[in-house]
């Protein structure tokens, strides 16, 4: 009978702006995760996700299914994304804390829970940065699949892509990243 959604898409298609303001509660914190991990920069994605409701908002009205909603905000973003990424590259900065010019913490027991935070702080931010690499097929279908949980017929379903293409391109994203993680693995091991 249609997504819990439907309503709320049909009122906003008519121009009812509460009905649109419940649909961008609804999905904005998706939109803006999939921007960030596509961009790896949040400011960047929240201008993106700014980008998306207001284009989503003008092109409302030609969605012909209102189930599609979730599929179409993030064609919408990853297509923003794109446009955002010819205009200028992922960059991957690292903040101030992570500065050349930081002193560097140097813990004599391992086991230590500031160690143990700083690690896991180091192996997100690395994990970050070789996602944020990964040419936008893969690293759409890697976000999806290990970051957001979906599962591979999903992700194939809401991308429109075959079945192989998916499995192929998350194949590729795996290989990319360990090749790109190894050294860091072989540090720490």
């Amino acid at each position: 009978m249609g997504s819990p959604d439907a309503h709320f898409v049909t009122l906003a298609q008519a121009g009812d702006e509460q009905a649109f303001a419940v649909l961008y509660r609804r999905y904005a914190r998706t939109v803006y995760s999939l921007a960030r991990h596509l961009l790896g920069d949040d400011e960047r994605a929240m201008d993106v996700t700014q980008e998306v409701f207001v284009k989503a908002w003008q092109g409302l009205p030609r969605l012909r299914e209102a189930d599609a909603l979730p599929s179409w905000l993030r064609i919408i973003t990853t297509n923003i994304v794109r446009d955002h990424g010819r205009r200028r590259k992922p960059e991957v900065t690292m903040t101030d804390q992570e500065s050349e010019d930081s002193p560097r913490v140097e813990v004599a027991d391992g086991s230590c829970a500031v160690a143990d935070s700083l690690i896991q702080e180091e192996i997100r931010r690395v994990v970050r940065e070789a996602v944020v690499r990964l040419p936008e097929p893969q690293r759409i279908v890697i976000i999806m699949h290990h970051f957001e949980d979906r599962p591979v017929a999903e992700i194939a379903a809401e991308l429109r892509l075959p079945l192989g293409t998916v499995l192929s391109r998350l194949a590729r994203g795996r290989e990319a990243l360990r090749r790109r993680l190894a050294p860091h693995l072989e540090t720490t091991g």
